[in-house]
């Protein structure tokens, strides 16, 4: 019974991960117009395809894991913030401010748990680590 629901926690934990890092390759390829006279855009693009990439890595190698869950914790968080400020810009009633961040919360407390699973396969990794022979 226990072994069937840590399948499912992981299993729930692996889906997240692939979709959040699906949902920030859509951002780059949906949203982001490909112009080589814009460097900083550039950069983004750049960060928006590295990043997931390294959150998926997180099965071979935790500290990438932790790293990627980081950097879409950031994304996120950068996310909302300029999409409250330029819906506050627009005269947006709270309602629909709400409704246009939420995903954004939603997928940062994800990066959250994806950070957390990342540093205790970390721990585990370093507690179940054969003694160095001498």
């Amino acid at each position: 019974m226990v072994d069937k629901l840590l399948k499912v926690e992981w299993l729930g934990k692996l889906l997240l991960r692939i979709g959040i890092a699906l949902y920030m390759w859509s951002v780059v390829f949906l949203s982001f117009k490909f112009d080589k006279d814009n460097l900083w855009m550039a950069l983004i693009m750049v960060y928006l395809v590295v990043i997931p990439g390294l959150s998926l890595l997180h099965y071979k190698n935790p500290k990438t894991g932790i790293i990627g869950g980081i950097g879409s914790f950031v994304f996120f968080l950068a996310s909302a913030i300029v999409l409250v400020i330029t819906d506050l810009s627009s005269n947006i009633s709270w309602s629909f401010i709400y409704l246009h961040i939420i995903k954004d919360v939603l997928l940062m407390f994800g990066s959250l748990i994806l950070i957390g699973e990342s540093l205790k396969e970390m721990v585990r990794e370093k507690i179940t680590a054969p003694f160095p022979k001498r």
